[in-house]
């Protein structure tokens, strides 16, 4: 009884989705001519195509040219901005300690604060939580 009615129900399932979707079952053209043109059959019409790639590409060489040296110099100049913009990363208070910067030199990110832990390692901490950790005995 059980096997009858699941059979039932996956053919009922295959028959209502191909009724309701019969799109699926459809097959796709291999070599359609619609809008694109890279399916196009003509062999006259791709020569005309290249043809007018190949002008272009003569035509525009000069400009090109001017093209390139304008976005070489453009490019200088963004990469000079860019390092008047760039702001200096800091590097974590351990890692300062290992290039031999002496704890007390440890410079923090902007918005931190530099506070020693109780064993006296540095550790760059938010400025509005300092009290709270000195508070709790996690700082000095």
């Amino acid at each position: 009884m059980d096997n009858n009615f699941a059979l039932f129900l996956l053919i009922s399932v295959l028959v209502t989705g191909t009724v309701v979707y019969p799109s699926f079952a459809e097959e796709l053209p291999v070599n359609g001519t619609g809008d694109n043109d890279t399916n196009s059959t003509s062999t006259e019409e791709s020569m005309i195509i290249d043809d007018k790639i190949e002008y272009e590409i003569t035509k525009g060489e000069d400009v090109m040219e001017d093209e390139e040296e304008m976005i070489d110099e453009n490019m200088i100049n963004d990469e000079e901005m860019m390092e008047d913009e760039m702001p200096e990363s800091v590097l974590s208070p351990l890692k300062q300690i290992k290039d031999g910067i002496l704890p007390e030199n440890v410079v923090c990110k902007e918005g931190l604060s530099l506070v020693f832990k109780i064993n006296g390692q540095p550790s760059c901490i938010q400025t509005a939580s300092v009290e709270k950790l000195v508070a709790w005995g996690w700082a000095q």
